[in-house]
């Protein structure tokens, strides 16, 4: 075959779609990191943004090479530096190489190969942790303070629905991962919310909401029936924290209102005195038009306050509206 009739396999290689940077990273010491920092494997899918299979696969091993951008994210959500994660191969980093490479290219990171020489090594990981200590002190999340504060109405009628705000406050915007607990009272049932909930633990009448948040304020809603078998004057127990970031620490208590009292009242009706006036009407849309989805009652409380009052049926377990 001549020269001329040589298939031109530069141009073919040249032809071929880019492929995202990948990384190389170890299953084991990851699930490590996140055992001994009391991590689920459902949080650091919430911060990656991948689903609890695909960390647990990447624990496993079934899947060593990974997206260098979920690499970082996990190593972000490990609070570790993206290093501490990547296989190791006779006590030196692995590369990050470009997906569907070779081997022989060059590799993306790190950019230079470090000396052997023991000297040279300590300086460079003094000088490496020392950066990453620094940046974290100044730029992490640990300088943010966060605090969240419980609304509850006074009072509700057994197996009536009523609305549970959580309003979260950080000293300044994130971006920080959030976990936003609450214990329900015995009995109790969360017919909706907003946003959804992350998980509910029937068992321990726990919901959880995981969020990255990047704003200052942001405002969580549920809807709770309280028991059918309640009883007049009987007291409905709420609980709940915030942590922020990861391993447990600072976990701040919601602090507000705890306690919702069962009477034959709307939970409307702040002032249990049979009508809904234009002063409670617009307390509730104030604090809930901003969630027009969440399912509270709004059509109710409409027809109540445009009407003459209401009562509680207990025989039909039901509001009476007057006309």
């Amino acid at each position: 075959m001549g020269m001329m009739d040589k298939p031109d396999r530069t141009a073919a290689t040249n032809s071929l779609p880019s492929t995202p940077p990948m990384a190389r990273i170890d299953g084991v010491r990851v699930r490590s990191l996140r055992e001994s920092k009391g991590l689920t494997q459902l949080y650091l899918a919430t911060v990656v943004g991948v689903t609890t299979d695909t960390i647990s696969r990447w624990e496993n091993r079934r899947y060593p090479s990974i997206k260098l951008e979920n690499a970082e994210k996990l190593a972000q959500a490990l609070e570790v530096e993206l290093q501490a994660i990547l296989e190791q191969d006779d006590g030196e980093p692995q590369p990050v190489r470009s997906a569907g490479g070779t081997g022989n290219e060059p590799p993306v990171a790190p950019p230079a190969r470090r000396s052997r020489a023991s000297w040279i090594l300590l300086v460079a990981l003094v000088a490496v942790l020392g950066a990453g200590v620094a940046g974290y002190l100044l730029f992490g999340p640990h300088d943010i303070t966060v605090s969240a504060e419980r609304i509850l109405p006074a009072h509700v009628p057994a197996g009536q629905s009523f609305p549970v705000l959580i309003r979260v406050r950080m000293s300044k915007a994130g971006p920080v991962s959030l976990i936003i607990k609450e214990v329900l009272p015995p009995a109790c049932v969360v017919v909706d919310s907003e946003p959804a909930l992350t998980t509910f633990d029937a068992r321990t009448r726990t919901v959880k909401w995981i969020r990255r948040a990047k704003t200052r304020h942001l405002t969580f809603a549920y809807v709770v029936r309280a028991p059918t078998g309640a009883v007049a004057g009987e007291h409905l127990d709420f609980a709940g924290s915030i942590t922020l970031k990861q391993g447990g620490r600072d976990l701040v208590p919601t602090l507000g209102a705890t306690t919702i009292t069962v009477a034959p009242f709307h939970w409307a009706d702040t002032n249990s005195d049979g009508i809904v006036d234009d002063e409670e009407i617009l307390t509730v849309y104030d604090r809930y038009s901003d969630m027009p989805d969440l399912k509270f009652g709004r059509n109710l409380i409409d027809n109540i306050w445009a009407g003459r009052g209401y009562y509680w049926d207990h025989k039909t377990g039901k509001y009476v509206v007057l006309e």
